[in-house]
């Protein structure tokens, strides 16, 4: 066990009372199943669409196949989706969103903008 704080991301864990078993036992657990690691990156992506248009928009994400979950938010975005873009192997995670924005999101009409979040640890109660 470490008693140094762990910092990733910029964000000292050991200031929030999470030691680095707690950060490890996460990642084992999401990121690591079988020994194996995750086929798919996600992401968290928000978009802005045009004024009126937001349930358009919002329908056209969730029919993409990589689009998880589509959720409409009050704010300076519009839009909250939740995707899962396959890994690959020479390319690194943030890329491969990237790709997906520009190619399958940046498409749809009506999307003004975008913000990606790109988590490095997650836990969550629905997860694999």
């Amino acid at each position: 066990m470490c008693d140094l704080p762990l910092c990733v991301q910029g964000v000292i864990w050991s200031s929030l009372g999470v030691g680095f078993g707690d950060i490890w036992d996460l990642v084992v657990a999401h990121y690591h199943p079988n020994g194996e690691m995750k086929r798919h990156v996600r992401a968290f992506i928000y978009v802005a669409a045009v004024l009126g248009k937001e349930s358009k928009v919002a329908d056209a994400l969730f029919k993409l196949a990589e689009v998880k979950e589509v959720h409409v938010i009050p704010g300076r975005h519009d839009i909250m989706a939740v995707v899962e873009v396959p890994r690959k192997l020479l390319e690194p995670d943030a890329q491969s969103i990237y790709w997906f924005i520009v190619e399958r999101i940046k498409t749809i009409g009506d999307v003004t903008d975008t913000e990606t979040l790109i988590p490095i640890v997650s836990a969550s109660k629905w997860s694999d």
